[in-house]
């Protein structure tokens, strides 16, 4: 059984094979639950298939009457966990031997396209009205080096505009939708000086990514 002491972090999250919990036609079912005092729907990963069937035993036990007899599914690849992350629930509820997380499935099916080696889109750029995005000046040990800021939310973009209100960086904001449309911004960032890219940059130069990796086609990398 899990260790009930453990609350597992984004990272901790289990590689697939995961298991999922799906009614007699191989449907995605999720558990109603109380999250922070407002009505969610969870659904549920487990590590291994015996865990899976733990919790279908005793589902009633622990408040998910809805997950109650049915059947594990196994999700094999990243991509399997983020199209489950995405199919409709609030929350997802990782059940692992080392611990159980809860977390905001969004967050969840970010954590499986980044795992999977894969960017998801739509990716949000800060732009002028020319369409133009600028790059940043980050301090690292070697000195300063250019990075081209890209968001994974709008709301993530606007927040950034805020905090870094020193910047002047611009009112408008564009949208990436495919890795075609990716590759060709990685690619005036590079003309312009940039030397690596950065998904919210809030979290550091930690998580950069050299802007000729990010240049190349998505079938080469």
């Amino acid at each position: 059984m899990p260790d009930p002491q453990h609350e597992l972090s984004l990272g901790e999250i289990p590689v697939p094979p995961l298991y999922k919990l799906v009614d007699e036609g191989g449907a995605d079912v999720f558990a109603a639950a109380e999250v922070g005092g407002e009505p969610a729907t969870v659904g549920v990963l487990f590590e291994s298939e015996e865990l899976a069937r733990e919790l279908s035993e005793d589902a009633e036990e622990h408040g998910m009457d809805a997950l109650a007899g049915l059947d594990p599914s196994p999700l094999a690849g990243w991509g399997a966990v983020e199209a489950f992350a995405l199919a409709g629930g609030d929350y997802v509820l990782v059940v692992s031997e080392g611990g159980t997380g809860l977390f905001y499935a969004e967050d969840v099916a970010y954590h499986a396209a980044e795992a999977g080696g894969e960017t998801r889109f739509p990716v949000y750029i800060l732009a002028d009205e020319r369409g133009a995005a600028p790059l940043i000046t980050v301090e690292t040990d070697a000195g300063e080096v250019l990075v081209a800021p890209l968001f994974t939310s709008f709301e993530k973009a606007r927040a950034f505009r805020e905090t870094a209100r020193h910047l002047d960086l611009p009112d408008g904001l564009g949208v990436i939708d495919d890795a075609g449309g990716l590759v060709r911004h990685a690619r005036i960032a590079e003309e312009a000086g940039a030397e690596y890219a950065v998904f919210d940059p809030e979290t550091g130069l930690t998580e950069a990514i050299p802007i000729e990796e990010m240049m190349r086609d998505p079938h080469e990398r």
